[in-house]
């Protein structure tokens, strides 16, 4: 059994966390009350989430990745020690903030009025970067 650890981050909009997900590739489970996470060999953990991609999306041996919202508003990844170790690392939660962001600044510019005109990645010494590009009405 792998032992879960959580990891703080500054996610605090469930929505966009969620649309970032879903444009990774994901399709994440939400739960309200916080549902349990089911390890490797189908076990119910008693780890809950708010937010959970299912072991089914991940690797044949993965446990379920969860989100879970702390008492201060944000949101704490719940990673298992195995799908931290095959790429579900740090690295991997900087590309969750990364796509959270990007819904978030589109909701944002949507609601000030802006049309979006595209996005444009940028590979920088530090991976990819993800600019957008609006115009005003």
């Amino acid at each position: 059994m792998s032992a879960y650890g959580e990891y703080e981050t500054t996610l605090c909009e469930q929505s966009f966390l969620v649309e970032g997900l879903v444009a990774m590739g994901y399709t994440p489970e939400v739960d309200a009350e916080g549902a349990p996470l089911i390890g490797y060999h189908g076990d119910e953990r008693p780890e809950r989430a708010h937010v959970i991609i299912r072991r089914a999306q991940l690797d044949s041996a993965s446990n379920d990745i969860g989100f879970v919202r702390g008492a201060d508003g944000r949101f704490r990844a719940i990673l298992s020690e195995y799908d931290r170790s095959i790429g579900y690392d740090a690295q991997w939660l900087g590309k969750v903030h990364q796509h959270y962001k990007e819904q978030q600044t589109l909701a944002v510019a949507k609601a000030k009025g802006y049309i979006f005109r595209g996005k444009e990645v940028i590979q920088t010494p530090n991976g990819p970067q993800i600019r957008l590009q609006f115009v005003a009405r």
